[in-house]
């Protein structure tokens, strides 16, 4: 992978070339920077626990097309990397199954906090339900965005599949 550069550095990169300085490395490095930033993770089969507060979803367990981004397993989020800056469509699929009925809140998270992207889903016991959220958003070098969850009493559920993507646009 070539180097994820800023708009910035970009512009300096690939100035007019009335001297022909721009180099086919230049155009890889245009390339990279502007095409396929994000990344998804996923995990299928694993145990959510959930409480009536929030918490971050940490139960990820794989990745694939992740580029600009770093995955951290054990905050369930991605890290926004250098020159990886810019607006983000994040985009959540859930397939829940639960042993009991209620309530399930998800929200996305920016930097630990939570955002106004919140659905709400009522779930009953026995019946798989799939939960999508999606929502957008400017990111810096740095910024993290996951996932959080919370219910209307505490339970341990299955994850069917679940997957979290964001996509720089």
């Amino acid at each position: 992978m070539m180097a994820i550069l800023t708009e910035a550095e970009l512009a300096a990169a690939l100035a007019d070339n009335v001297e022909r300085d721009i180099t086919p490395e230049d155009i890889r490095n245009f390339v990279d920077s502007v095409i396929a930033i994000g990344g998804t993770m996923y995990a299928t089969n694993v145990p959510l626990d959930i409480t009536a507060s929030w918490a971050p979803i940490t139960v990820f367990t794989d990745s694939i097309d992740t580029k600009g981004l770093t995955e951290d397993f054990l905050t369930g989020e991605f890290t926004v990397g250098t020159g990886a800056g810019g607006t983000y469509l994040v985009f959540a699929v859930l397939n829940i199954d639960s042993a009991f009925s209620g309530d399930i809140d998800v929200v996305l998270t920016k930097n630990g906090a939570l955002t106004p992207y919140i659905s709400t889903y009522t779930v009953q016991a026995g019946i798989k339900v799939p939960f999508i959220i999606s929502g957008t958003g400017d990111l810096v070098d740095g910024d993290t965005i996951g996932l959080g969850v919370k219910g209307s009493g505490a339970a341990t559920v299955t994850l069917v599949h679940g997957s979290l993507r964001a996509s720089r646009i």
